[in-house]
């Protein structure tokens, strides 16, 4: 199930050829609960990538801890507040945000080229 989870995940976050509810109704159908937890994560990376190309415009690099698992967890200033936010991700995320320039940044990893996810990225 949780290779479904980020197959979508992927799906609804790639720029290109976007998922969309109406049109692929069938995708979401069988597990509810996994296309609700999909959709939260694709809204949380988005709204990371935002806040990241902020940072990036500042030129202000956020603090990354890598976790046991392969996971990261990010601590990022907010550029108009005094807070600071804490993203956790697990390694299938940190992946999806590395593919975006200001995640590849953030992350410390070279920028990817648009839908190209990695070395297991299906060629054809």
């Amino acid at each position: 199930m949780r290779e479904f989870l980020y197959r979508l995940v992927e799906r609804l976050h790639e720029e290109a050829r976007p998922l969309s509810r109406n049109k692929h109704f069938h995708s979401f159908e069988p597990a509810p609960g996994e296309t609700r937890r999909a959709l939260r994560i694709d809204r949380h990376l988005r709204d990371l990538e935002r806040h990241l190309a902020v940072l990036m415009e500042r030129g202000e690099r956020p603090r990354i801890r890598t976790l046991p698992g392969g996971g990261v967890q990010l601590v990022l200033r907010h550029p108009k507040l005094a807070v600071v936010r804490t993203a956790t991700l697990s390694p299938e995320e940190a992946r999806l945000l590395a593919g975006h320039p200001a995640g590849a940044w953030a992350l410390g990893e070279p920028a990817r080229e648009p839908g190209n996810t990695g070395p297991a990225a299906k060629q054809g």
